[in-house]
């Protein structure tokens, strides 16, 4: 009985609480439509539109003008559009325009609305044109005083993050683009690069905090997608360094770098880089480089740990990819405010095209005027090379060691060390400067090169070389000067000696006995036509003075295990022509044969000077 009446109380006692939950919901809900009613008619379109303008003065310290407020929402979020928005400052000579907005749309609070001193944030510009001018110091300067730079002058690094006085703290949102444009513009010569077809978004809740933007452009023809990311905005606006990750691709590469940074050329950098060209001839011409700088690289790639302060720069833990080929290493770059930049650092490759190197290199060991253009010309280095393999042309070599230096207008290229597998080869390319020269002028190119204990069979396969040549181990020595700049008249004015050793081998592509009946036989023949047969020796030898770019042979001799060619005259560097004149000495009592070879190697033509008479038979 008790317990049913307990129930009975508890049913009826929650009825009026339920009734008045609903009551006070509803009038909730009543004062809120009336709210939203009235309020259109309690902020007028003026207060919004002086509103904003104050707020874009206060925020960047110059002037704003707006057209006109297209509309003003209430629902479901107070918005506000305008339309042609100018920001100007007032300077001697009239108005400078420093950004127009097409339409500008932005979030406010219907309170701080209502008293008059509304604040906006989540804005949404369309068209936006903007233009800014970057000083002599690498720093863009835009805003003139204001809140922003208040906060960008008393900003603080807080660890990872920024500190900032709450009292100079402000919601700013998201700030949305569609199809915008920002000039930049170089104070120290003019030259503007444009920013265009502007799209993406930035998500700054407060000024205190963490900014994140992503979006792209077209600049120069391509569009750049953007993801930048930064802890420390404010720093970095201000030209200091400070925590920052982005990522910069496009389809002709990427870059992306995560680190300390700074938006000034000669700040304080401190983190990981990446850079990736997959068509490198369109980066270098999107960058207004001459390709033909990096003449026959497709595609770069560069990872490193990058350290930068005002001048110098190096990347630690390097890899590197030129094409097929990759290096690991470490480089520094010097870049003073004046005077040439300095490359300096080692770099072990697995595998070097020493073809390629010197093709990149000509340009600065040649300074002809018609030569392409080189990168090392106005750079000043100081490398170590090292590749495991590496080839030029055909031509295969072991654990290779080179010395490359460019200082003061004098070049050096050492190979140190390289295996022919067997034997060795060092060489030097370097600029020397003639007797009495000036600065101005008088340099020749010196070519070195030592070969020890080499297989010259293995070498003239892989070189793909045509005609009779040893089959021996032996040495060369090369030594060369040609003024510069080096080109076929300079090559007509080379100096120097070439001496040439060998042990026992064999020449194939000569048959003496062969030889020997054609001279009977013909006034004139060519070594093709008694290249049947072979040689075998015991030694080789050649000695070639260089002289106004003619090599004279003198004390060159095979000799064979039946008789003792000898060999006298001249060969043009230039060409493959041949003047000489070649004795065949047998061991046995028969008299010698001599010749006049003539034409080009590797088919010369032979005429006979003293024809023995026929032996019987023949």
């Amino acid at each position: 009985m008790f317990s049913k009446t307990a129930q009975t109380f508890r049913r009826h006692a929650r009825r009026p609480v339920g009734r008045t939950v609903l009551a006070v919901l509803a009038l909730i809900l009543v004062v809120a439509v009336i709210f939203r009613i009235v309020t259109p008619f309690l902020i007028s379109t003026s207060i919004v539109r002086e509103s904003i303008e104050q707020s874009i003065e206060q925020w960047t310290g110059h002037n704003a003008t707006i057209g006109g407020v297209s509309t003003i929402r209430f629902w479901p979020q107070p918005e506000v559009t305008l339309t042609d928005i100018t920001i100007h400052s007032d300077e001697q000579d009239g108005q400078k325009i420093l950004a127009t907005i097409k339409e500008l749309s932005a979030s406010f609070d219907l309170i701080e609305a209502l008293l008059g001193e509304p604040v906006f944030e989540d804005f949404r510009l369309s068209e936006p044109h903007v233009f800014m001018n970057r000083g002599a110091d690498g720093r863009v300067r835009w805003a003139n005083g204001g809140q922003l730079v208040d906060a960008m002058a008393k900003v603080s690094a807080d660890g990872s993050n920024q500190k900032l006085d709450p009292a100079l703290d402000a919601p700013i949102g998201e700030v949305q683009v569609r199809n915008g444009i920002v000039d930049l513009v170089r104070e120290t010569d003019g030259q503007t690069v444009r920013f265009d077809a502007i799209n993406g978004m930035m998500d700054w809740p407060h000024l205190s905090d963490a900014v994140t933007i992503r979006g792209d452009a077209i600049v120069r023809g391509k569009k750049i997608g953007l993801d930048i990311r930064s802890t420390q905005p404010l720093l970095l606006l201000d030209g200091r360094s400070g925590d920052f990750e982005g990522t910069a691709s496009a389809d002709i590469g990427l870059a992306r770098f995560d680190g300390l940074a700074s938006l000034t050329p000669r700040g304080y950098f401190s983190g990981n880089v990446e850079l990736r060209a997959s068509d490198m001839p369109a980066a270098l011409r999107w960058f207004e480089i001459d390709p033909r700088l990096v003449d026959g690289l497709q595609s770069a790639s560069v990872s490193a740990r990058l350290i930068a302060d005002r001048q110098e720069l190096r990347f630690e833990d390097l890899s590197l990819g030129l094409n097929d080929e990759n290096a690991t290493g470490l480089l520094e770059l010097d870049t003073p405010a004046s005077g040439q930049p300095r490359l300096s650092g080692t770099l072990a490759f697995d595998h070097m095209d020493l073809r390629r190197l010197f093709i990149a290199l000509e340009p600065t060991i040649s300074r002809d005027q018609q030569a392409l253009p080189s990168l090392v010309t106005n750079l000043d280095l100081d490398l170590r090379l090292s590749s495991q393999t590496a080839s030029l042309g055909g031509l295969q070599l072991h654990d290779l060691a080179l010395g490359l230096m460019n200082v003061a207008q004098q070049f050096r290229l050492d190979i140190l060390e390289s295996d022919l597998q067997p034997g060795r080869m060092t060489g030097r390319i370097s600029t020397l400067k003639a007797s009495g020269a000036t600065d101005a002028g008088g340099q020749t190119v010196a070519f070195r090169a030592a070969v020890r204990g080499a297989d010259f069979a293995s070498i003239a396969q892989q070189l793909q070389l045509k005609g009779a040549l040893p089959a021996a181990q032996g040495s060369l020595d090369i030594s060369l000067d040609v003024p510069r700049p080096i080109n076929q008249d300079a090559w007509n004015a080379a100096v120097g000696t070439i001496n040439f050793q060998t042990g026992a081998g064999k020449l194939t592509g000569i048959d003496i006995s062969t030889i020997r009946q054609l001279a009977i036989q013909k006034p004139y023949f060519t070594l093709s036509d008694a290249a049947t047969g072979s040689i075998e020796f015991d030694s080789t030898k050649a000695t070639a003075t260089i002289r106004n770019g003619i090599a004279d042979l003198q004390d060159t001799e095979i000799a064979g295990r039946n008789e003792t060619i000898s060999l006298t005259g001249a060969v043009p560097l230039a060409n493959s022509s041949l003047a000489l004149s070649a004795t065949i000495t047998p061991k046995d009592a028969s008299p010698p044969l001599d010749f006049f070879i003539g034409g080009a190697w590797p088919t010369p033509i032979l005429w006979p000077m003293n024809v023995p008479a026929a032996k019987p038979g023949e």
